[in-house]
């Protein structure tokens, strides 16, 4: 089997409402659809979600470095040699960054071996070690009151799991915090996400140490990206454990935070990684030096969440997983597919993994032409 073509779509999704971070407002999501096509007639699919802010990469800069650099570079090659051709974007035609490109192309590639073989993606990487993840609510900033009327519906829903956004004024945040503890109750798991908001490492321990009473389970980029050594001050100086999201964006960086004592989880998410095979190798990393995971997302549709979820059942080491589905409130107005579900045990809500082949995911054609994007220049 040989690939014979790459088309990427460039869509704007709409969200119900802003999802606002210390780093970020986002209201419309983009989002770029790559299908890789062979000459058996089978069809692989991907999705790039970029984020400017994190990775550089642009809905515009994800279409282009596909059509002139990664897509030619795979034509006529077998789509089953997903190292070699990760080997040449890297060493070949010296990509740098550039992650969501390449993580949405590789996410095509592995979704057209699973269709070729009839093998769901997790299958592929490993196996499951679960088939279900614990769904989780992320809240972006929003006015504590509101927060918790959130909270409270959505625990009667069977949420129990909840990521608040930080990285505020440390009182702002402990105030969302305890809004939403109270409304979920002692049983509850929250986690909270500071996006760097706290910037230096003693504004990130005091407002840790504010929130440490509410039984917050870790905290999350508490310092800027590019500074281990103050993330290391911080864990050396909180009892809650912390976890790396932006610092830690490959391989790279995964050695170079075990190697700083910097966290005690690494958050993996392939639109940093640049695709599955290089989040393989940061886990390497993680589990040989004693680091959890979480597989996280970048607010991907069903497509490129299914990815994520497929890796998440398949690593044994992945203890956390960023299960927000796209239809909850405040998601997309129009998800691009269908293939995930939820269920309810016990009065707790799971996200299935998909058993279909490849990712599982059906693509809503209707969806994507509606919201294709046009270019502004």
């Amino acid at each position: 089997m040989k690939i014979t073509a790459v088309h990427v779509d460039c869509l704007e999704l709409e969200l119900e409402e802003p999802f606002v971070i210390a780093s970020s407002a986002l209201a419309i999501s983009p989002c770029n659809l790559v299908r890789v096509e062979t000459d058996e007639g089978l069809v692989g699919i991907g999705e790039a979600c970029p984020a400017y802010e994190f990775t550089g990469d642009t809905l515009w800069s994800v279409q282009d470095v596909i059509n002139e650099y990664l897509g030619p570079a795979v034509i006529g090659r077998d789509p089953f040699q997903i190292e070699e051709i990760v080997h040449v974007w890297e060493r070949e035609l010296w990509t740098v960054g550039n992650q969501a490109a390449s993580g949405g192309l590789e996410m095509a590639l592995w979704d057209l071996q699973g269709n070729a073989l009839g093998r769901p993606l997790c299958d592929l990487v490993g196996g499951r070690t679960r088939d279900r993840l614990t769904e989780v609510i992320a809240y972006g900033w929003d006015e504590p009151e509101v927060l918790a009327a959130k909270t409270k519906k959505l625990r009667a829903a069977g949420m129990t799991v909840f990521k608040i956004k930080t990285g505020d004024a440390p009182e702002r945040d402990e105030q969302r915090v305890a809004a939403v503890r109270e409304a979920a109750g002692p049983d509850a798991r929250i986690t909270v996400d500071a996006n760097q908001g706290w910037w230096d490492a003693k504004t990130a321990v005091r407002a840790i140490k504010l929130l440490e009473p509410y039984g917050i389970e870790f905290a999350e980029q508490p310092v800027r990206m590019d500074d281990l050594e103050a993330a290391r001050w911080v864990r050396e100086r909180v009892d809650v454990p912390i976890a790396l999201d932006e610092s830690v964006r490959g391989p790279r960086e995964a050695l170079a935070a075990a190697k700083a004592g910097a966290c005690d989880m690494f958050v993996v998410k392939l639109m940093k990684t640049g695709g599955i095979l290089n989040a393989l190798k940061v886990n390497a990393i993680a589990e040989a030096a004693g680091i959890t995971v979480m597989m996280g997302n970048m607010g991907e549709s069903s497509v490129g969440l299914a990815a994520h979820f497929h890796l998440s059942a398949a690593l044994a080491n992945a203890v956390h997983c960023d299960a927000d589905v796209p239809w909850r409130p405040g998601g997309f107005t129009r998800d691009l597919g269908s293939g995930l579900a939820t269920e309810v045990v016990d009065g707790v809500s799971f996200v299935k993994v998909p058993e279909g082949p490849g990712l599982g995911v059906t693509l809503d054609e209707e969806a994507v032409a509606a919201q294709r994007a046009t270019r502004r220049w």
